[in-house]
């Protein structure tokens, strides 16, 4: 199965995915060999080293598209899930040409609207569905009554911004109006380019993007949250946890630069929607949600820029929480597959308060 959109890959980035594959496999047997001696700088357990070595090597030596040709799109991944669990999958065709994956019960009192990481180049993995899967099942053991609506947006290449944006708009317009959801009853959230993704439609709701249409809420009400799980802010590559974390993370500073050049595409600088960061202080000051949520690892490279942009936020959001995963990696509730890890459980405890 393979993700990739656009022309096919050509007979020479085939040849080179497979050089690319074999150099992905000597990195595994280095840190096998390597990695009992490890330290204090590589990742705490044993088999996650080995794992984000072999992962940070992928995306420093593929491109995208040699990495989207050989992984399953979101939407196979999740069509592949549901029918694992004998679930019956639930689709829906957005405007803007996006698709909407229904987690649980497409007709319940409230909806998480959830935007994947990767960059915006590479699809949703199993891991998000699994988790998602688990997190909602168990808030509504409790009483609660919610679904995900998991955005299957359209990867880079061959999409530039505004492209996922307006495609991530699209999809908390389709729950607000076709929906017919209350914002109360709303939350849109993701992991780093998701996460991204969800503060720039917080923003928008409030600075609409001028290549965007607007999207005003009903009746003046707000979203009842936001969360960001590691979100990607800034396309800097500096800061203190890029160095003290690069080999304890999954993701790599040469993976984020690759991809955030893919997505700005031809625009070259970022703004205020494509890279949170940049978006003057008081631009969050007032915004469509009740409350807002972010969550990071300690032992992620994204880690400066995540607490220093909280620490401008809370000076403006009264309503914020923050989370830290205190010897954890990036989104490794997700990549990790440590569901229940300090982020995990923060996330859950928060949407059950929430919703």
């Amino acid at each position: 199965m393979s993700s990739l959109s656009g022309e096919p890959l050509s007979f020479w980035e085939k040849a080179d995915r497979a050089a690319g594959n074999l150099s992905v496999f000597g990195t595994v047997l280095y840190s096998i060999i390597t990695g009992a001696f490890r330290g204090r700088s590589g990742t705490k357990q044993y088999n996650l080293h080995i794992t984000h070595a072999a992962v940070r090597k992928a995306v420093s030596r593929l491109s995208a598209r040699q990495l989207q040709s050989q992984n399953p799109s979101t939407i196979q991944g999740y069509e592949t899930y549901m029918k694992e669990h004998n679930l019956t999958p639930e689709t829906v065709t957005l405007n803007q040409g996006a698709t909407g994956l229904w987690i649980g019960n497409k007709d319940a009192k409230n909806v998480v609207i959830y935007y994947h990481g990767g960059g915006f180049a590479l699809p949703a993995v199993a891991g998000h569905f699994s988790f998602l899967s688990h997190v909602i099942e168990d808030i509504n053991k409790d009483g609660h009554d919610v679904a995900i609506f998991f955005l299957a947006y359209t990867l880079s290449p061959p999409a530039e911004y505004p492209t996922q944006l307006r495609q991530s708009v699209e999809a908390l317009r389709y729950i607000l109006n076709q929906g017919a959801r209350d914002p109360s009853n709303v939350i849109i959230g993701g992991d780093s380019a998701g996460g991204n993704l969800a503060l720039a439609v917080l923003l928008h709701l409030t600075h609409p993007h001028p290549e965007i249409d607007p999207l005003p809420l009903q009746g003046g009400h707000n979203l009842a949250g936001v969360f960001g799980f590691a979100p990607w802010v800034t396309f800097a590559v500096d800061g203190e946890s890029m160095a003290a974390n690069r080999y304890k993370d999954i993701i790599s500073a040469e993976g984020l630069k690759s991809w955030s050049e893919l997505y700005l595409g031809k625009r070259k600088e970022g703004d205020s929607w494509s890279e949170p960061a940049k978006a003057p202080t008081e631009w969050w000051a007032g915004v469509k949600a009740k409350r807002v949520l972010i969550l990071a690892g300690e032992d992620e490279i994204l880690f400066t820029a995540v607490d220093e942009f909280v620490k401008r936020l809370q000076t403006v959001l009264p309503q914020i929480t923050y989370v830290v995963g205190y010897g954890e990696t990036h989104v490794s509730s997700v990549y990790s597959g440590t569901e229940n890890d300090q982020q995990g459980r923060g996330l859950r405890h928060w949407l059950a308060a929430n919703l």
